[in-house]
């Protein structure tokens, strides 16, 4: 059967205001809206359209900011029939954050488990890097350009600079690094020398992906014991290895591992980009705000186009 691929942004896609559109348009939109409140006893539709950008960069913020407005997105993509139909079956993958949506699209947890555990994750995730920050000073993530996940982890080890980790895999030539920003300055100078083509700071509240978050990672694993994971209905990846996760208890596992294990998404869009190689894959959709997991794909070299869907013109353009 074909199938149609639909990737979830994370943190760093945020922007006030976003959603708007699609709450205007949509009645089912604005029931997970309402959801997305109750759960959490915030008004999170007043801080995605009246909040400031620096309210959003907050991590307690961003994470359930932007789970809906991808679970927005999808229930509309689903909707019009362009995930699940009678030709073609669904594959989800999540960039980060996004693979809690990438969770409950493919049936392991259901809504209110979903904004539950978003909040709580954005919350603890905020907390210890607080708590980072008074140990360790300023900290930050960057993008670095020109080399691979394998060559950067190399150089950070030579270089002998401390509290500084590559946590996303991004492509063959695009890593983010994180940790202490002095640190990271100091790595940006070496990764120059070594013939890096850029190093540019990411719009991120805390070093995601690193040692720094185990105090966030250990009691989030705690917190969300007694919720229900169900085994996937559909394919859907992990970040903590790229491969796609068979079981609900499995899921269970990564959510906590995830948060300080780097994301290997070059892995996950090399398997799915292996579909179109056998002729399976339909479609390509990127279901949230921001291009990012779009410009991602082309890099994979799938002659399938990934489509960005964020607002309603873009949904009514396919």
């Amino acid at each position: 059967m074909k199938k149609n691929v639909c990737f979830f942004p994370g943190q760093g896609a945020q922007y006030p205001g976003m959603g708007r559109d699609l709450y205007e348009a949509s009645a089912e939109v604005r029931e997970l809206f309402d959801a997305a409140s109750d759960t959490t006893g915030r008004d999170i539709k007043d801080l995605i359209f009246n909040g400031s950008e620096e309210d959003l960069k907050n991590t307690s913020n961003t994470q359930v900011s932007i789970t809906l407005v991808n679970i927005s997105v999808y229930t509309i993509l689903k909707a019009k029939g362009l995930l699940i139909n009678d030709d073609a079956e669904p594959v989800y993958a999540g960039f980060s954050l996004g693979e809690l949506s990438a969770y409950y699209a493919a049936g392991v947890i259901d809504l209110k488990t979903l904004f539950s555990i978003t909040n709580m994750r954005g919350n603890l995730m905020a907390k210890a890097a607080a708590e980072a920050v008074k140990t360790y000073g300023k900290l930050g993530m960057a993008a670095v350009i020109g080399k691979g996940f394998d060559e950067i982890e190399s150089i950070i080890k030579e270089s002998g600079l401390e509290h500084v980790y590559p946590s996303n895999d991004n492509g063959s030539k695009q890593v983010v690094v994180a940790g202490v920003e002095e640190s990271i300055k100091k790595l940006t100078e070496v990764l120059k020398k070594a013939g890096t083509r850029r190093v540019i700071p990411l719009r991120v509240g805390a070093p995601f992906h690193t040692p720094f978050l185990i105090p966030a990672a250990k009691e989030f694993k705690g917190l969300i014991k007694d919720f229900t994971f169900n085994d996937p209905k559909y394919t859907v990846y992990t970040n903590v290895d790229g491969g796609i996760v068979k079981t609900g208890q499995e899921a269970k596992a990564n959510l906590s591992k995830q948060q300080v294990s780097p994301v290997r998404w070059t892995t996950t869009i090399g398997a799915i980009a292996a579909y179109g190689e056998s002729g399976e894959l339909n479609s390509c959709f990127e279901s949230g705000p921001g291009k990012v997991l779009t410009g991602l794909w082309r890099g994979a070299g799938s002659s399938v186009p990934c489509k960005t869907v964020g607002t309603m013109d873009e949904v009514n353009e396919l």
